[in-house]
């Protein structure tokens, strides 16, 4: 069995897409700039809230949008999304819950990291999994710098007394089988997030379909 496993957030316990595109065409509308479709979204998501806004702006990335745009974009995204991911806007993929409490239940040791701004990620962990004891829950606060780079991880592990490479982290995209390559620590994938399948299937980890299937094979390896 997994004794230490570390979940990404965003498509991987959650569906958080309407949430997120939500706050984005907010902030958009407020600007007077053109909204885009949750689908459009979708394949803005993974690597933080300013890469995010870059790419709504119609960017490469943050490092690539003028600095006047992008703050200006960024701020009020950072103003709207803590309101807008409540209620439907953001739930727990089916069977994500049972499969938390088993785990729990069996002894794993749990925690959550994203790139999800910490004032929201926390309070969305709290809310949608309020029984499951996790070790950690850590968004991107500026102590560490985002996935994929290993600090947040090796942090945990350091925390946990235990070598990285007895950490198990679940995602759904290449930044989270990046950040586990970056720590030399073990990366499982999911197939029901926002990367593309064929993306996960080039690369060499266990990638999984089903909830079910997550949950056998962190119960059984």
């Amino acid at each position: 069995m997994k004794q230490h496993i570390i979940f990404d957030l965003d498509g991987t316990l959650v569906d958080s897409l309407p949430g997120i595109a939500e706050g984005v065409n907010r902030a958009l509308r407020a600007l007077s700039l053109p909204e885009h479709s949750p689908s459009a979204v979708r394949k803005m998501i993974g690597s933080g809230a300013a890469n995010l806004c870059a790419k709504a702006l119609g960017y490469e990335d943050a490092t690539h949008t003028p600095p006047a745009e992008l703050e200006a974009l960024h701020s009020v995204f950072r103003k709207e999304y803590p309101t807008c991911w409540q209620g439907d806007y953001t739930l727990p993929y089916a069977g994500i819950n049972a499969m938390l409490a088993e785990l729990s239940t069996q002894g794993a040791y749990l925690a959550v990291l994203s790139n999800k701004p910490h004032d929201v990620t926390e309070p969305m962990v709290r809310e949608l999994f309020p029984q499951i004891p996790f070790s950690f829950i850590m968004g991107y606060s500026g102590r560490f710098p985002r996935k994929p780079a290993p600090d947040a991880l090796l942090y945990m592990a350091e925390q946990w007394g235990i070598p990285p490479e007895d950490i198990t982290l679940v995602g759904d995209s290449l930044f989270d089988a990046t950040t586990a390559a970056n720590a030399a620590c073990s990366p499982v994938l999911v197939a029901w997030g926002y990367a593309e399948t064929a993306e996960l299937q080039a690369y060499p980890a266990p990638l999984f379909h089903t909830v079910d299937d997550l949950q056998t094979y962190l119960l059984n390896h």
